[in-house]
């Protein structure tokens, strides 16, 4: 089951705007960054595509996939979706890759 995951994370990384939703949020993490909306490490649905430069539609799609591999994980505040990390792996995958 581990190489399934392994292979999950690759395919998430190998995708530009799924590498760069990723980034994002790590960023988020990392800089303790409040977002809009006063939460700290996470970034809002309605945040990621203006960060990323992709249309909502192309984002909400790639957002779906990772959340489904079971990399990023959401959360629902009011009409707000939340997202943040879930998968501990990539982040260790990012900083061996950022060194």
């Amino acid at each position: 089951m581990i190489d399934e995951e392994n292979i999950q994370l690759f395919k998430a990384l190998s995708e530009e705007t799924r590498y760069r939703i990723i980034k994002a949020l790590i960023e988020s993490e990392n800089k303790c960054r409040e977002n809009k909306y006063g939460n700290t490490g996470e970034l809002c649905a309605c945040e990621i595509p203006e960060i990323i430069g992709r249309t909502q539609s192309n984002t909400s799609m790639h957002l779906a996939k990772l959340q489904n591999w079971g990399i990023i994980k959401v959360r629902k505040e009011g009409k707000m979706r939340l997202y943040s990390i879930e998968n501990n792996k990539i982040r260790k995958v990012l900083k061996v890759i950022d060194e």
